[in-house]
């Protein structure tokens, strides 16, 4: 038993066993990107793909699991046998103990990509607008949204003035690019994927009278029903155009679409419409990621700036007493 302490808090092993872990990562990036279809699926620091179909072509993978495993059994073996020998010598230097709070971020850090890696979720697209839209516990809306671009064209800032409402309290938030909205400690993060103006009413000149109506609404042409079903924007069509839909007398239902000005009248059930313009609100694309590794992650960096600090600190202490 004492030579497997000796062999794993050997300072050797950890080389050999870290040098093993970079050649491993350098054999799996070649194979990732000269070998794409074998990683369809893959996505951000998700590990589960390569357990639940295990192929022979991810070896380099489980070799590098198993590697990082003993290299962090190595640095935990490494890091209690430096604490004992300071406590057991009564050492009562913090600045001694610097190394090894480093070393338990480290530790940390190795715990925090396990936890992200096998219980981190990606979700798809959800469009936000001026309306509350539900994600698990969180509803949010878009109150503002402002932008700035670049002499080409291309986006430069984006700001989206984010209202978020959970057990009936609100609150505010700004959404951007590698600006996320990050709830419940950071665990929980909506980042922006696309931004614009999304259509949220048209309006309708019916028998002379402009009215703005939404999409689903319903209206009465001469004592005739007709839903506003859809509307369509280019390039599904030329110009945008809403489809109406009515019952008919043979329990049929009938399609009307009309498009969009003055000139294009249409006249149904006696009465005339006209579609005069579209109204439209600030609107944002965002993709939600839950990541419970994030405190973990922040514990890390505590322990890194921590125990940097003290070894600095000791450095420069011993190069003054110099």
């Amino acid at each position: 038993m004492k030579h497997i302490y000796d062999f794993l808090k050997s300072q050797k092993t950890g080389i050999i066993v870290g040098f093993a872990v970079t050649g491993l990562l350098i054999i799996g990036s070649l194979i990732m990107n000269y070998c794409p279809e074998s990683y369809e699926g893959l996505s951000g620091e998700d590990i589960t793909f390569f357990f639940n179909e295990p192929k022979l072509i991810h070896t380099w993978f489980y070799l590098m699991f198993v590697a990082f495993a003993m290299y962090g059994i190595c640095i935990f073996i490494c890091t209690l046998d430096s604490i004992l020998r300071k406590v057991k010598a009564r050492s009562k230097k913090v600045a001694l103990y610097g190394a090894s709070i480093v070393h338990i971020g480290f530790l940390v850090t190795l715990v925090a990509h396990l936890v992200g890696g096998i219980w981190s979720e990606s979700g798809g697209p959800i469009t936000i607008a001026d309306a509350w839209v539900k994600s698990g516990d969180y509803e949010l809306r878009v109150t503002g949204l402002d932008s700035t671009t670049y002499p080409n064209g291309m986006p430069r800032k984006i700001k989206a003035q984010m209202k978020i409402r959970k057990d009936g309290k609100e609150f505010d938030d700004t959404l951007g690019y590698n600006n996320p909205v990050l709830l419940d400690s950071g665990t929980k993060a909506f980042l922006l994927r696309n931004y614009g103006n999304m259509p949220n009413s048209v309006v309708l000149n019916i028998d002379g009278q402009t009215r703005t109506l939404n999409l689903k609404d319903v209206i009465e042409l001469n004592g005739l029903r007709v839903l506003l079903a859809n509307l369509y924007m280019p390039p599904q069509f030329p110009r945008p155009v809403i489809l109406l839909v009515s019952k008919g007398d043979d329990n049929k239902y009938n399609q009307t679409y009309v498009r969009i000005g003055r000139q294009n009248v249409q006249n149904i059930n006696g009465i005339d419409v006209v579609f005069e313009d579209i109204k439209s609100t600030p609107a944002v694309v965002v993709t939600t990621k839950n990541n419970p590794s994030i405190p973990l992650t922040l514990i890390a960096i505590g322990c890194f700036g921590s125990g940097m600090l003290l070894v600095i600190f000791r450095t420069a202490y011993k190069m003054v007493r110099v």
